[in-house]
């Protein structure tokens, strides 16, 4: 599905990313874990495109390291910030169909499925608008909604659970895992135990480079014990 090869990013100058590489199958749950500053989220942005790299990122066995973000999505990549995106004078029911119907996939069935699992009502959402009216889990969760169902092969997800509630990070956790079952690949950056919890691979970015350690127990003794004083880290 995914292969990053000897990855590097710089930015004015500065090699921040190094020698970064690893694969990612189909359907495959995958964490990217370091501290505040090892830059998962450039590495994320590298593979949506969203910053310039060198080397290879091989995606459905082509390398997509020159091609531009929208052409990336339309291979089947999707990338979720940490933050949701300021939009005025738009209504949900405006922004959801705006979005699927770019790729086909409006449908207000499965819409209103989702809505339900956030416990959010669709008729009345619909008619509100997508600004500082609705709360970030609110908009957290339509974004997360949205995205999922634009039917991608490989979800980027950069901390998005940081606006959700406990119970809204169940159903996120239950969705990646029914979603992974029918093929769907996610390549997750979060500090939520019960997020990281939810991969099958594993893998710790320090100061820019990769971490390989191979056995989990090993990995998160590392992470926990280790990163916050790490020298690199000061």
């Amino acid at each position: 599905m995914l292969k990053v090869r000897n990855l590097e990013v710089e930015i004015l100058n500065k090699k921040i990313l190094d020698n970064i590489s690893f694969a990612v199958n189909s359907w495959d749950i995958f964490a990217i874990l370091g501290h505040n500053g090892s830059w998962k989220t450039t590495l994320l942005k590298a593979i949506m495109g969203l910053v310039p790299a060198k080397w290879e990122i091989i995606f459905k066995n082509t390398n997509i390291l020159d091609l531009p973000v929208e052409e990336r999505a339309k291979l089947g990549i999707a990338y979720i910030m940490q933050e949701v995106p300021e939009y005025t004078g738009i209504s949900v029911l405006l922004y959801v169909k705006n979005i699927l119907n770019l790729v086909g996939k409006y449908d207000e069935e499965k819409i209103k499925y989702y809505f339900d699992l956030f416990w959010l009502d669709w008729e009345v959402y619909k008619n509100r608008n997508f600004d500082s009216h609705l709360s970030g889990g609110e908009k957290k969760k339509i974004e997360i909604i949205t995205t999922f169902l634009m039917d991608k092969d490989l979800y980027l997800l950069d901390e998005i659970e940081a606006s959700l509630d406990a119970t809204s990070r169940k159903v996120l956790i239950g969705i990646i895992k029914s979603l992974s079952k029918k093929w769907k690949t996610f390549l997750i950056v979060s500090h939520n135990h019960d997020i990281i919890s939810c991969a099958e691979n594993w893998i710790l970015l320090c100061s820019g480079k990769l971490e390989k350690i191979w056995k989990v127990v090993d990995l998160l003794e590392k992470y926990n014990n280790s990163c916050i004083s790490c020298p690199k880290n000061i």
